[in-house]
């Protein structure tokens, strides 16, 4: 694979592909992920599924002027139909189906989400979207950003330590729990003191702990806890590779609902607010850096290579 990033091909896993909003009822969208093009249409029963761009007939852009039928895909140009599973369904000029079908991918719809999985040798999905919470929590607010990076750049910042003095400014940042991994998932948990600005008090430094917890490399929940306000926020970060150069990033954000709901409401908009500005300072960082393959790491650094170790099983075939 060619690029700004040395790896051997685009990584295994669950990946965000977009809001459910983007594809209503009878819509076909497409995207472009993982160096193709790829449709998503929404059945009229109201389910999604993620189909390949091109007809297998003669190549015809489904995305283009296709339309849904049912809980099938009609290409635009001879009219054959395809189920959710890609196959063929209807050609109706002829009485011979031909036993020929176009890529489906696996695709599950979380919380108003739309998840893809990606894996280079076709393998069916080895574990599952984590659920969205719903009871207790706040509508859950969401901006995208695409950059030219890749989903391991910005899922390494949680063995990274020393980054959160020097760029977010935080004073005292230490490990609460080291960084540990279980097959696909990781989790760490740091504490820090940083300017107030989630609660309303940006002159003023309160206290945290953030629980970070890696779904591969396509997926982050982190858990946010302002223990001076006692108040609980949580923001997932989700990196969908376009190419080999560049990802759609989703940044989603809520909080726990408070005894008070006017206090809550404000909450809400101060954490999004104070989380999103420290995330673009990220943004900015990462879209203009270059990987370094042996990085010089020094004591305080984090954990950067037992990351990266643990990264490698993305890139390589699950039956190895």
């Amino acid at each position: 694979m060619t690029g700004h990033f040395p790896f051997p091909r685009l990584p295994y896993g669950w990946f965000l592909a977009a809001q459910s909003s983007e594809v209503p009822a009878g819509a076909v969208r497409t995207f472009c992920y993982f160096g193709e093009e790829l449709v998503i249409y929404r059945g009229q029963d109201g389910a999604a599924h993620a189909v390949e761009a091109h007809c297998p007939h003669l190549g015809a852009h489904v995305g283009e002027g296709g339309c849904v039928v049912e809980d099938t895909l009609r290409c635009p140009f001879h009219g054959w139909r395809f189920g959710p599973d890609g196959q063929c369904v209807e050609v109706p000029y002829s009485a011979r189906l031909p036993k020929v079908g176009m890529r489906a991918w696996p695709l599950v719809e979380k919380g108003g989400f739309l998840f893809l999985w990606h894996d280079p040798d076709g393998n069916a999905p080895d574990w599952t979207v984590p659920d969205l919470e719903e009871e207790g929590w706040t509508d859950r607010r969401c901006v995208d950003f695409t950059l030219r990076s890749h989903p391991q750049e910005l899922m390494e910042n949680t063995a990274d330590i020393a980054h959160f003095g020097c760029l977010h400014g935080a004073r005292n940042h230490r490990y609460l729990r080291q960084w540990q991994a279980r097959g696909p998932f990781a989790d760490t948990k740091i504490g820090f003191s940083a300017s107030g600005a989630a609660v309303g008090a940006p002159d003023n430094f309160v206290d945290l702990e953030i629980n970070f917890a890696l779904h591969g490399l396509g997926y982050l929940v982190i858990d946010s806890h302002v223990l001076d306000a006692n108040l609980h926020g949580r923001v997932r970060v989700c990196a969908t590779p376009v190419d080999a150069d560049h990802v759609r990033v989703f940044f989603i954000s809520n909080v726990r609902k408070m005894a008070d709901p006017a206090f809550t409401g404000m909450a809400d908009e101060l954490f999004f607010q104070a989380a999103k500005a420290d995330f673009e300072q990220d943004v900015r960082v990462w879209s203009h850096k270059v990987y370094r393959p042996r990085p010089v790491v020094v004591p305080g650094d984090g954990p950067i290579l037992a990351y990266r170790q643990w990264a490698n099983q993305f890139y390589q075939p699950r039956a190895a």
